[in-house]
């Protein structure tokens, strides 16, 4: 048996849950129906937060064509694509403008309607959003970011981070962690995974909903878990090679200077970091082993136990950047696996990291009410106006963002940052380092 397949499938397996944690826990949503006048106030209540730094927010999308890999589905289910039609994908870049606002009028999902239309992406959406569907369907909440605004002109560069969301999600759920960053003035690129996001519109109004190919029946338990194994090393082999194709194009795009593309010759790729959350966090992983281009890497709870912390593949590749863990501290909670597998875990952890270059950091994070999903808005929208749910997910969202930026900050921009520089004693985040 493959031994990098096993732990891939094993690790997919885990991820690929729907919006519950990733250990089983059911994320508590608020009982007052969404069609009574009290749900309706509270919805338009729902509020992200004010971004914390001095940039306002950009953001324009584009559609990338892969030409070097073929599609492994047809978008259009009516008139399926030709055999090895180039992977399409759609990239949105985030980045900071002069004019700051605390007015939030943007739009958050860009192309809702269009999704709801579509009966398969429909059908995906509510198992995704249940009911925050309708608040981001009637246009709440909203965002603050402005579409196709001036880049700011100062400074002359910005750094640049690569975000990839999780199996089944979206780089729009993650709005009010990529609003944080770029308004410190950093560009974020999201890219949605084709077939990966719940749904993906392209310009000319296809919808390209999530794809799960269906388990074949009677397979004995050995062909299964070949089938299992296979998948999870292509799901994490196509989400890096997203990764390391929009690097490319940012490349290409950032030295030509086109007209068309507001940021050129304005992106820093000397100061570039790989994010990702859960299953996003092991494309952002493999695409850092791969490509040296990538000064920092960032997992936001995207270890696979209980096998290792980051993807292991054939070619035993590693870290060429410092890495950081961000991770919620799970211990005395339900797990799927023994505490016999749990530890065998932790000592794999400690040996991948004990392998990172100097720099690398392990910080588990423990807060009332921090779950997987808390990387994401979902706890703040699933508040809908809740004042003691909506206090606390917004001090884990605002947790979550201070160790992001501080070692993004510490790893691309060279400042000294006293959270993981000289860590005080918390309760709520035990910060280890590591490094060779």
């Amino acid at each position: 048996m493959n031994q990098k397949a096993f732990r891939c499938a094993l690790a997919l397996a885990t991820l690929a849950c729907p919006i519950p944690d990733i250990y089983g826990q059911t994320i508590a949503t608020p009982t007052v129906s969404q069609n009574s006048p009290t749900a309706d106030i509270r919805a338009s209540n729902v509020k992200l937060p004010n971004p914390s730094g001095p940039f306002g927010i950009g953001r324009v999308g584009y559609e990338w064509i892969d030409a070097s890999r073929p599609s492994a589905y047809s978008i259009d289910p009516v008139a399926p694509d030709a055999p090895n039609t180039p992977r399409a994908l759609m990239v949105y870049l985030w980045y900071p403008t002069s004019r700051k606002t605390s007015d939030s009028s943007g739009i958050y999902l860009p192309g809702a309607k269009q999704i709801d239309a579509n009966p398969e992406a429909h059908s995906l959406v509510q198992d995704e959003f249940g009911p925050i569907w309708p608040q981001i369907l009637n246009g709440r909440p909203k965002s603050h970011a402005e579409e196709n605004a001036p880049a700011a002109t100062s400074p002359r560069a910005f750094p640049v981070v690569i975000l990839s969301h999780g199996l089944g999600g979206s780089g729009f759920e993650y709005t009010s962690l990529i609003e944080d960053l770029v308004s410190h003035g950093y560009v974020v690129v999201a890219i949605e995974h084709t077939y990966t996001s719940f749904a993906v519109l392209f310009p000319d109004g296809k919808v390209a909903p999530q794809r799960n190919d269906p388990t074949p029946q009677g397979l004995s338990p050995e062909k299964r878990m070949q089938r299992m194994m296979a998948s999870a090393g292509l799901n994490f082999a196509q989400g890096a090679g997203d990764v390391l194709f929009v690097l490319n194009e940012l490349t290409t795009l950032n030295s030509k200077g086109r007209k068309d593309f507001p940021l050129g010759g304005r992106l820093d790729l000397s100061r570039l970091a790989a994010m990702g959350h859960s299953a996003g966090g092991s494309y952002a992983a493999r695409a850092c082993q791969l490509d040296a281009r990538f000064r920092a890497c960032i997992s936001l709870d995207g270890e696979l136990p209980p096998i290792s912390a980051f993807p292991e593949f054939p070619d035993k590749k590693r870290f060429q950047q410092p890495v950081l863990l961000l991770e919620v501290e799970h211990t005395g909670e339900r797990m799927p696996f023994s505490p016999e597998q749990y530890n065998d875990f932790l000592k794999t952890k400690d040996t991948e990291f004990k392998l990172c270059p100097l720099g690398s950091y392990d910080v588990l994070l423990k807060s009332a009410g921090l779950l997987h999903g808390s990387f994401s808005d979902y706890r703040l929208l699933a508040a809908s106006g809740h004042q003691s749910e909506t206090e606390q997910a917004l001090h884990n969202l605002r947790l979550i963002e201070s160790y992001t930026r501080a070692f993004l900050d510490k790893t691309l921009k060279k400042e000294r940052e006293p959270l993981l520089d000289a860590p005080v004693q918390s309760s709520e985040a035990k910060v280890k380092k590591y490094g060779r």
